[in-house]
Order: structure tokens, then sequence, then C-alpha cells
């Protein structure tokens, strides 16, 4: 009878709950258990993966729609996402999801032809519990490797913590407005940006055809912030396991068929909590559930090592670690060792720590090396790849970001070299797939639309390029642009195998110093060799410098305005002020003193010789301009200590004003809707230290005016966190 009870409580719960926020436990939609998704060899294979390491948000993201980008490391021809909710206390309802290939790098908006309605369970919508995670019912997409790939939620509801991946390195966007915006192609309803990933940690693709002389697989890369890229440049897939997969797509033999999949945590720990859950607590979901796991690389334990000797010890990681390869192997799957790279000159670093690394190093090789027959299969010497022979505790200067910890770009490029093909064994086998026609399509995208030059200077002015293209085996064309009747031709070529696959090409198109002033049109063409053509056409604006007659962009003189020096040098990094702080920009890493395009905008840049002013504090005050009717006030700066968002006030010759809103980035953060990335530096000096991290920004913003009036003034708000380079007023043509 109590059976009987419990079965009826559970039909009236379910029938009392909207049918479209409850997805029934089928297997599409149901997470596999390890043992599971090693059966699944052959059906499904990992292509793209993150850790859940953190939560943001008490209460949920209602009425948020993100759009997260994530870049596929193996092709197939189906797709499905996984959603997560394991850090989760509350259910999350999904409304809508989808996925779709980006258009075009910097954009929210999806390729032509590529966006696709998820189901769960054969519902739109999907509620999932505190704690779980979710797979998608399957949608045919078949993606190629190294796509750009966008998974969308619309979350209408409350609930509680919200699941992410805190440093995913990768621009993604987000809107706030409580509509429903998952389904949009285009990107301009998503003006947010994130370089975090939220609910979404696995994708998948099934493998087919030419996967099947490969056979298909994943590898997944076990972590802490060096696995997770942390010192890498964003949005461009620098992390060592990208530069793994981007080895495993260029070989020839059977490891061709393995995904990548990167599970590592910035902070993150063997033997306790750190940043999200420990090495040993998260391996059940991080790794023995992804879909067509073979192989694990394991590198952690340098943070444990950086407790000692509060807490651990060097023995205690070496069983922790001996732990995680014992579980693993039980799974089936083949564990390879990481040596932890040396850190001597981080902040917490000591010889005894040292000594703890030498062991749990020792213990790697031992049991990893070549015949050693240990607890290992194999073993990847990371650290012979990346430390200074002449001093081994040392990372090698040229690989170290500047922490003296994380390596940098070339520094994670030298890790996944570093990493043996062989060792990752093989992919599983692909269940063979009828004969089909490929698909074949084409669509292009360039940015910018719009560039500006100065007449009278000989430069180059780049535009970017993506094709997304479908065909037989490899695709291969050309790029051809056309400026006057000059034309640059760049070929290209691209496995495709049917499949949608991205190409991006960069082309500099010298423009002469004798180019008349005005605007000239850039043919951009891309022509596969089948006969398929496609044609963009961008802007070239070329501008003349001065406040006079003829001039287009007038610089506002800020020479009696000036009141910081906000740039210092590597000799002196003392020299410098910019947040109050003792924090500067680094000389080398701005531009020379004179006029410049910068964020898409003309400015004369200010000196940054020793000593010299060149920045100006938003006090309140009012900056006389020059007397002329403008359509646009371009304005160069950045913030610190957190955004700004303030308002200006322009004053007219007529005695009319307006309120103008004024909003500037950190210094340290990503620009915002509305924002150009004027100056990117990798680095900057901090008084009485020298050159640190994180990497700091200029930004360009420009303000509409009426262009019908002659402007007389600009009044500041009294903001001195705000700071300005640079200010210009661009006439009507």
């Amino acid at each position: 009878m109590r059976r009987c009870a419990t079965l009826l409580a559970l039909l009236l719960t379910t029938a009392a709950l909207p049918a479209s926020a409850v997805a029934l436990p089928t297997p599409a939609a149901a997470v596999a258990a390890p043992s599971a998704a090693r059966a699944e060899h052959g059906t499904w294979t990992g292509t793209w993966g993150a850790a859940a390491a953190g939560t943001a948000s008490d209460t949920g993201y209602a009425g948020y729609t993100i759009r997260n980008l994530v870049r596929t490391s193996v092709g197939g021809d189906r797709v499905r996402v996984k959603l997560s909710n394991a850090l989760g206390t509350r259910p999350v309802l999904f409304a809508h999801t989808t996925v779709g290939l980006q258009k075009m790098p910097g954009s929210a908006a999806l390729a032509p032809g590529t966006l696709r309605h998820l189901t769960f369970g054969g519902n739109r919508a999907v509620t999932v519990p505190a704690g779980a995670e979710v797979y998608s019912d399957p949608v045919s997409l078949p993606l190629a490797a190294a796509t750009d790939l966008f998974v969308t939620t619309y979350t209408p509801e409350p609930s509680g913590p919200v699941t992410r991946h805190t440093d995913a390195l990768t621009t993604s966007y987000y809107a706030t407005d409580g509509t429903d915006h998952a389904g949009d192609t285009g990107g301009d309803a998503l003006p947010s940006t994130t370089r975090s990933w939220h609910y979404v940690s696995e994708v998948d693709v099934q493998p087919g055809r030419p996967e099947y002389a490969t056979g298909s697989g994943a590898v997944v890369a076990l972590g802490d912030s060096i696995t997770d890229g942390i010192a890498s440049t964003p949005d461009t897939d620098r992390r060592w396991p990208d530069r793994l997969a981007e080895r495993l797509r260029a070989s020839h033999g059977p490891a061709r068929g393995f995904g990548v999949l990167n599970a590592g945590i910035s902070g993150n720990r063997v033997l306790h909590e750190g940043t999200g859950p420990s090495a040993k607590d998260r391996l059940d979901r991080d790794v023995l559930r992804r879909a067509g796991v073979r192989t694990v690389i394991v590198l952690e334990g340098i943070n444990d090592i950086q407790r000692i000797p509060d807490e651990g010890s060097a023995d205690e990681i070496v069983a922790g670690l001996r732990e995680i390869a014992d579980r693993a192997h039980a799974a089936g799957l083949r564990v390879l060792g990481g040596t932890l790279i040396p850190f001597e000159g981080w902040r917490t670093y000591s010889p005894e720590q040292e000594a703890a690394r030498n062991t749990v190093n020792t213990w790697i090789r031992e049991n990893g090396g070549t015949g050693a027959g240990g607890v290992l299969d194999g073993m990847v010497d990371f650290d012979a790849a990346v430390r200074d022979q002449a001093d081994p505790h040392r990372m090698l200067p040229m690989y170290d970001s500047g922490d003296h910890l994380h390596p940098n770009d070339a520094g994670l490029r030298a890790m996944g070299d570093a990493v043996d093909l062989d060792l990752l064994g093989r992919p599983g086998p692909v269940r063979p797939t009828p004969p089909h026609r490929p698909a074949r399509s084409l669509s292009l995208t360039t940015t910018p639309g719009r560039a500006v030059t100065l007449a009278g200077r000989a430069t180059t002015v780049s535009f970017r390029t993506r094709a997304t293209v479908q065909g037989p085996g490899t695709v291969r064309g050309t790029l051809t642009t056309t400026l006057g009747g000059t034309r640059h031709t760049q070929p290209f070529a691209v496995r495709s195998d049917g499949r949608f696959a991205q190409v991006d090409v960069t082309q500099d198109v010298p423009v002469a110093a004798g180019l008349r002033a005005g605007e000239h049109q850039v043919r951009i063409t891309v022509a596969a060799r089948d006969g398929r053509r496609r044609s963009r056409t961008a802007v070239l604006d070329v501008r003349r410098l001065g406040c006079g007659e003829s001039g287009d962009s007038c610089p506002v003189n800020l020479s009696g305005a000036l009141d910081r020096d906000a740039i210092a040098s590597a000799e002196h990094p003392d020299d410098g002020d910019f947040d109050g702080l003792g924090w500067s920009y680094a000389a080398e890493t701005v531009p020379a003193a004179g006029p410049a395009v910068l964020g898409g905008a003309p400015f004369v840049f200010p000196s940054s010789a020793e000593g010299d002013r060149n920045a100006l504090t938003a006090r309140g005050q009012s900056l006389e301009l020059p007397g002329l009717r403008a359509r646009e006030l371009h304005l160069l700066g950045a913030a610190s200590s957190g955004a700004v968002e303030a308002t200006a006030t322009v004053a007219y010759t007529d005695g009319t004003t307006a309120e103008l809103p004024l909003r500037f980035s950190d210094w340290a953060a990503q620009p915002q809707p509305g924002e150009a990335l004027a100056v990117a530096a990798p680095y900057r000096y901090r008084a009485g230290t020298g050159r640190e991290g994180p990497a700091v920004s200029i930004f360009a913003r420009t303000l509409a005016l009426d262009p019908d009036r002659t402007v007389a003034s600009i009044t500041l708000p009294d903001e001195p966190r705000l700071k300005l380079f640079a200010l210009t007023l661009d006439r009507s043509r």
C-alpha cells in the first residue's frame, strides 16, 4: 500500500508542474555513469569540456540569456550538450537552449543556417535539480574540428547559485532584459560580455564516416590554473590542452581521432577543496563521466605544495595522485602523470616546497617513465619542457608570464608539445555509417565594416574575414581583397568532410600616403575551387587630421589639462601612477606620441617620456572645445578600481546643453558594450616592483553630438577613477 501511495504522489507531483518544465530521465537526457560513458565509445565523443569551478549570484540569473562560446577539438555529424547545475543549491529551469556557429570572432551573431533548437527528453524546457547535470537530445549539426560554437541558454526564473567555470579566457555574451534571445541569429540583443562559462560543461559530437578509419575518443586534461591557461592571451585558445588538440588534428595516425577536454580549475588542489572541489572529489564528474574518454593527463599538486608546511605533505600528495590513477584505471582509462613545473620567484616559494615538488616529480618519473611499469601508463615531463637548465628551480624566462608560476603563451605551447602522442593510446572504434552526399554551403563575414586611416600617411589596414564552408573532403579556395585597382589574394584550405568548417583570414591591405581623403570601397571575395563565390564590401575612411576647414578629425588640445603621469618605463617603474596605488602602463606597450588610429578612431596620443604628464583625471572640470560643428566626440581613456558609469555635459555656443552617458571599463577588465579596445598591454608596472600582471587596456568610446550646432565645451563628471588620454571631434561630411 505504501508503494502505491508513493507512486501516486509522484504522479500527482509531475502533473502539477508545467509540461515544459519537466524532463523525464530518458537515456538522451540522463548523465551517464562512468561505466555507461565507457560503453558509449563509437557513439559519442567529447569535443569540448569545462569543469564546474564555482558559482555566481545567490539568486540565479532570472531573465538572462547567456550565449557561451566554446571551441570544438574534434568533428562529428550530430551534437549534444550537457547543462550543469552541479554546484547549485536549487533547481534551475532552462526554458530554451540552442546551439549555432559563431558568425565572426568578436560577434554574438550566428552563422547562417547553423541555429539548432535543443530538446531534453523531447521537451524544449528542462529543470535540472541541484547538484545534477543533464544531456540534451542529439541534434543534427555537422561540425568540423576547430569551430567556434555558441551554446545559448535562457533561464526565466530565480534559482540558487549559478554553476560556472570562472576563468574561461573566452568572451561570451549575455542579455538581462527578461526576453528569450536563445533563438536570435543576430547578436545586437546580447550586448554584455563575460569571460566565464555559465551552465554549460560539455559538448559532444557523434563521429561518422570520416572517423571510421581512425576511431574516436577523448583525452581529458585534469589540472589547475596552469592547465586552465590563466596567463594565456584571452580569446586565442592558447592553453596547453588547446595546443595538444592542434597537434592531434595535424597528426596522420590514430591519434587524429582524439578530442581534448580541459578539466583545469584555477587554484585546484589534489587533497582538499580550494577553488572548486578537489581533484579527487571531482574525478567522476570531470573525467570518468566524459563521453568517449580513454585517457587522462593529470597535472595537479602545485597548489597543495604551496600549503606546506602548514597543511599536507609530499607523501600525501603522492597518495592522492595514486588514488586518482587507481580509480581511473578501474574505469578503463589510461593515466599519464604530468611533472610539476618550477616556481621559484612565486610569492609563496620556499626550499621546503621545492623539495616537496622534487619528491612528487620523482614519483611521477619512477612510475610513468619508459619501461617503469608503475602506477602510471606514461609520463609527460612538463618540468623539463619549461625549466631553465641553468637554474632548474625556475622557469625559463622566455616561458614565464612574469609571476614565475604560470607559463605564458610560449610556455604553454612548449607544454602542449611535450606530450608524446603515442602515449595517449588508440581511440575507440566507430560504427560505420551509410554513405551520403556531402552538403555544400558558403557564407562570408568581414570586420571591420568601416576602417579609418589618416590622410598623407602610408599604412596598412587589417580586415579579418571568416568564411563558414561545407563541402566534400578539404575545401580549397582563395580570399581576395580589392582596394581601388589593387588586389591581394590569399589561398586557404580547410578540412570539411561535408561539415560546417570555419576559415579565418586576416589580410593587411597597404594604403598609400597619396590616397585621397574620403570614403573608398574595399571588396572582399571568397571563391571556392568548385565555383562557389561570396563577396562583401567594407569602407575605408581616409580622414584629414586638423581643426581647420579642411580637417575631418580635430584633436582637442589637452596640454594644459593633463595632470597625471600614467605611464612608466622598465628603467623607472616608479615614474608613473595611473590608479593612485602605484600601478602604471608600461611605456613600451602604448603607442608612440603623435597621431594614431586607436579603437577605430583618430587620436593624438600623448608623450610617455619620463616625467611627462599624459592623462587627465575627471574631477568635474570643463574643457574648452574647438568651435566647430561635429557629429561625434571620441574619448580615449580607462578607469581604475572598477568601471565608471557617469554623465558628461556638452555645451553648444547657442546656449543649449546635452547630457551624454560616459562609461569606461576598468583598465584590467574587458570592454563594455559600445567600447572599443584601443590599446592592449600584456602587463603593467608597479612602483617598487617592476613588471607584473594582469593585462591592462585603454579604451575608445564615441559620443554622438548634434551636427547642426557648434560645440563650446564638455564638462566631465567628478569621478577621479576615470582618466582620459585624448579627445577628438569628428566633423560631418
